[in-house]
């Protein structure tokens, strides 16, 4: 999910800080790591369906308690993004309100067959990494290569595949193993650029709310980092909103009443600052997330294995068939 913390750079100062180029790196291979793991995951609980087996029992369990956790940290990650565009549209129009207006059509659309969105991010999200990419290249800044920082590179990782994991683990099953290593590599070696590049750009514009969004500015091209922050934040934001109101619905027992709990987190978030949401909730839904997402590792190993290796009593009632 690419939100209003990581288009502005905020999130990645909040999680790398001066660590160096090298951390943000290794945050987005593991990211790539764990997309493969979470796919091949998905697959497994597809092939097993409602199979009542421990195997299926407990991935079936891992996923249920990513999505607890993850709607969870989706409520304090959607009003961040709710501030951060209400903050920045007021900036550049002048005009109160227009954040918290875009969070609630956001939250209209959350009721509504999102496949146009997907396809929308098909196109956006290469471009947004193609600016991105550019951005970095006209930075003066290279980053430190100082050693590894560990535990920032997991927390930034398991927050996004807290958020994300369940989602490319959907529509899995006909992803060989060769596509999935496929899809992971790739998806890491992305990911690893993406996140070098904001560091590169963000790391001199510390202490703004924004930092790519000032290095924009300061370079003549403030339209650009505009284009990046607001773009990034709507498609999310639409994202977000729908786990949000799919989530509140299992709970609430209506749709309608959902959308109306989402729609009053929209109005209280305008009044959040941006800058403070993202330094004070990120770390929090960081560690958070590290527990879950590594916990539940070996839960998909041993769930992956199972179905790759028959049981004796398969093994028997095939033999008694023959």
């Amino acid at each position: 999910m690419v939100g209003a913390g990581f288009a502005t750079g905020r999130e990645i100062i909040v999680f790398f800080g001066d660590l160096g180029i090298l951390s943000p790196v290794l945050a987005g291979v593991l990211m790539g790591a764990f997309a493969g793991l979470f796919i091949a995951a998905g697959k497994t609980v597809a092939r097993l369906g409602r199979d009542g087996s421990i195997a299926a029992t407990a991935a079936r369990g891992g996923f249920c308690c990513v999505n607890v956790v993850g709607v969870a940290a989706t409520v304090l990650i959607f009003a961040t993004m709710t501030a951060g565009l209400e903050q920045l549209l007021a900036r550049l129009t002048g005009v109160e309100h227009l954040g918290v207006a875009a969070a609630l059509a956001a939250v209209a659309l959350a009721g509504k067959d999102l496949r146009g969105v997907g396809a929308v991010n098909l196109i956006l999200v290469p471009a947004l990494a193609a600016m991105i990419l550019y951005l970095a290249a006209k930075s003066e800044q290279t980053g430190e290569s100082l050693p590894v920082a560990i535990y920032p590179s997991v927390s930034y990782c398991a927050m996004n595949m807290l958020l994300g994991g369940v989602l490319v683990s959907k529509d899995a099953e006909e992803a060989s193993a060769a596509e999935i290593c496929c899809i992971s590599a790739a998806s890491g070696c992305v990911m690893a650029a993406l996140l070098a590049g904001v560091y590169v750009v963000s790391m001199g514009y510390a202490d703004f709310a924004m930092p790519l969004f000032e290095f924009c500015r300061d370079i003549g091209a403030g339209f650009v980092g505009a284009a990046i922050a607001i773009t990034a934040i709507l498609t999310t934001l639409v994202g977000a909103a729908k786990t949000l109101r799919d989530g509140f619905a299992k709970m609430l027992g209506s749709g309608v009443s959902a959308s109306c709990a989402v729609a009053m987190l929209a109005l209280a978030s305008s009044k959040l600052d941006f800058a403070s949401a993202v330094d004070g909730f990120y770390p929090l839904i960081g560690a958070a997330a590290s527990a879950v997402v590594i916990g539940i590792i070996p839960v998909f190993v041993a769930s992956m294995l199972s179905v790759r290796r028959p049981s004796i009593r398969s093994v028997n009632l095939f033999r008694r068939r023959r």
